[in-house]
């Protein structure tokens, strides 16, 4: 009554040849993306040690110790209190710092900032109603190593 038997044929997968799909051409070819890692330490955060890398990082909020990120930027933002020494290309101060502060290319201290130590620097920015007490270098060329002047005069 029931054809149990079913045919060999239905269940072979199919044979036809398949064509290979077509490379994409054109402006969507090569896409080269440049994406920057940041590093963020938030608001509710305590850290306490040495932070190094090489992503930027932005700071919302406690840090103690130092910040080596020679070829990025450092961001201490508004809610912001670090007491650390900092190296890195440029740096940006929206809170308040205690420690010396070493830019290979600019610092800059927004309307909230509040530094309390030496800055050294090609380009130092200090905008209206930002607080700052300590000594200005402003050298040209690279930033020094690890364990620079600036950096072994730190006291906080």
């Amino acid at each position: 009554m029931f054809n149990t038997k079913k045919s060999i044929d239905a269940i072979k997968p199919s044979q036809a040849p398949t064509t290979p799909s077509r490379p994409i051409t054109g402006q969507n070819q090569q896409i080269n993306h440049t994406t920057t890692d940041v590093t963020k330490i938030s608001k509710c955060c305590v850290v306490k040690g040495d932070v190094t890398g090489t992503s930027d990082i932005e700071i919302y909020g406690q840090l103690e110790g130092t910040i080596d990120i020679k070829n990025n930027t450092v961001t201490i933002e508004k809610s912001a209190k670090v007491k650390a020494n900092i190296l890195a290309k440029i740096v940006k101060i929206n809170g308040e710092t205690t420690g010396n502060i070493e830019a290979e290319s600019s610092i800059t201290i927004s309307e909230t900032g509040k530094v309390t130590g030496d800055m050294l620097a090609p380009k130092i920015i200090l905008k209206d109603g930002s607080y700052f007490k300590g000594n200005v270098s402003m050298v040209e060329g690279k930033i020094a190593n690890k364990g620079s002047k600036i950096q072994k005069n730190a006291s906080f």
